[in-house]
């Protein structure tokens, strides 16, 4: 609910900015009689928009305002033919988002510190990343634990070859262009994830049927519902969960 009062609120203002920058400038035409150049009014519309929403709307919304009339002006002036290039682009790199509800988010330096120090603590032999992305977090984590071997699958294909490169010097890490739900976990000591809300019950699951007991599921931000995290550790911006795969969860079922 919140969420949508927040998105109501930013088009309500971008309207009111772009009906202020119309206003504003008409006058100013009206009074010097020169014409203003259409790029003129979609600038204004934006620095009204940002002024009016500065203490009324989440400080994200700032520089939505501040560039969307420019965006949008400039939408106009461009071949449908740049349109379909960037459908392309974002198919690509968010592919998972349609196939599977998973956007692309990247982990920040806070997140690759923190999983430092678990596998610092826990000395696996074996690391995977559901969903690595360009692979950022187990390039940095193969770089510091050479003698941990990485593992990472990406099936949004842009993100898959950035993946591949990045690693492309790393002996102990490999990215593989597979669906996650597809392949066993037994191998794996530590899972790492950075999903959605959607898949988190069914990862859980997952991990409870294939990995050993006293591995581990990582998950940043994204709880799963119902089961209580064996360690909750700050990471930034989000917490990241620790999930104990436990014998006793593999004997109830």
């Amino acid at each position: 609910m919140g969420r949508a009062l927040s998105l109501v609120g930013g088009f309500a203002v971008l309207g009111l900015g772009t009906l202020g920058s119309l206003l504003l400038l008409r006058a100013y035409v009206e009074w010097s009689g020169q014409g203003v150049p259409p790029w003129l009014v979609a600038a204004v519309a934006g620095l009204l928009s940002m002024a009016l929403g500065w203490f009324t709307l989440p400080a994200w919304w700032r520089g939505v305002l501040l560039i969307a009339p420019v965006i949008g002006w400039g939408g106009l002036q461009l071949h449908p033919g740049w349109f379909l290039a960037a459908a392309v682009v974002i198919l690509l790199v968010q592919f998972n988002a349609i196939r599977h509800r998973v956007p692309l988010y990247r982990s920040g330096r806070d997140v690759i510190e923190a999983l430092s120090a678990e596998i610092e603590a826990r000395r696996p032999g074996a690391f995977v990343d559901l969903g690595c992305g360009d692979a950022l977090v187990i390039a940095k984590l193969a770089r510091r634990h050479p003698s941990v071997r990485f593992t990472g699958f990406e099936t949004a294909p842009l993100l898959y070859l950035w993946a591949r490169w990045r690693c492309r010097s790393l002996d102990n890490c490999h990215v593989c262009y597979r669906d996650f739900w597809s392949a066993s976990w037994r191998d794996y000591e530590m899972a790492f994830t950075f999903l959605s809300p959607q898949p988190m019950l069914r990862v859980w699951r997952k991990c409870q049927r294939e990995m050993s007991a006293g591995a581990g599921l990582y998950s940043l931000a994204f709880e799963v519902p119902g089961v209580a995290a064996d360690a909750v550790i700050e990471a930034g911006r989000f917490d990241l969960m620790r999930y104990a795969v436990l014998v006793e969860a593999r004997e109830t079922r």
